[in-house]
């Protein structure tokens, strides 16, 4: 069965990325920031399965793919451009084209959780066969991970992005769909200051 993990990215320009953080450190000690973060969480992707980033704007391709791939294990990468709109309709339509070229599992990821591991898509998978999604909860109320058999626009329609009430209206809409959903362990996601030292600490 063929395997993406489906990793959302914006090109890495001061001001454009990490707004809750760059709030309090500043826009360019944001932008590093979150350089950091791809990269930790490019080095805990699994080198079985297949990588597709979807970047933001498209007219970075050029910057997107040597920044990626100049990073540990972003030299697999097929890069896809974002849609339009919000959110929900980048993510809609990004799963679509992966669907469409024929991955049968896709979980798409941000790059916001860098305690992402082997182990949370080895889980996915198995989680995945026997149920229609598998969502990893953040702390903050959203999710850093969904993953699917096939697409389903409603999971990503009418959902309050960037709110504490992601995750409940992604599961009401699930239920609502008649999907069977599997949820992985709480993770943190990493958007403020506070989230940031937090996480420092951990890895010293």
């Amino acid at each position: 069965m063929r395997r993406a993990i489906l990793l959302f990215v914006k090109y890495p320009e001061p001001g454009k990325v990490k707004t809750r953080l760059a709030a309090t450190v500043g826009a360019a000690m944001a932008t590093d920031i979150y350089r950091r973060l791809v990269a930790v969480v490019l080095a805990g992707l699994p080198a079985e399965d297949d990588l597709v980033v979807a970047f933001d704007p498209p007219d970075r391709r050029a910057e997107v793919a040597a920044w990626i791939a100049g990073l540990p294990g972003g030299a697999r990468a097929t890069f896809l451009p974002q849609a339009e709109g919000d959110l929900g309709a980048r993510l809609e339509r990004a799963l679509v084209e992966v669907f469409a070229r024929g991955w049968e599992s896709v979980a798409v990821i941000g790059s916001d959780c860098p305690a992402l591991t082997p182990a949370i898509f080895s889980a996915t998978w198995q989680a995945l066969a026997a149920h229609d999604a598998v969502l990893g909860p953040s702390l903050d109320g959203g999710y850093y991970l969904l993953a699917l058999r096939q697409p389903c626009e409603a999971l990503f329609r009418g959902i309050a992005w960037s709110t504490g009430a992601v995750r409940a209206q992604t599961l009401a809409a699930a239920a609502a769909a008649g999907l069977r959903v599997h949820e992985l362990p709480a993770l943190a996601d990493i958007d403020t200051e506070a989230d940031w030292r937090a996480w420092e600490k951990t890895v010293g």
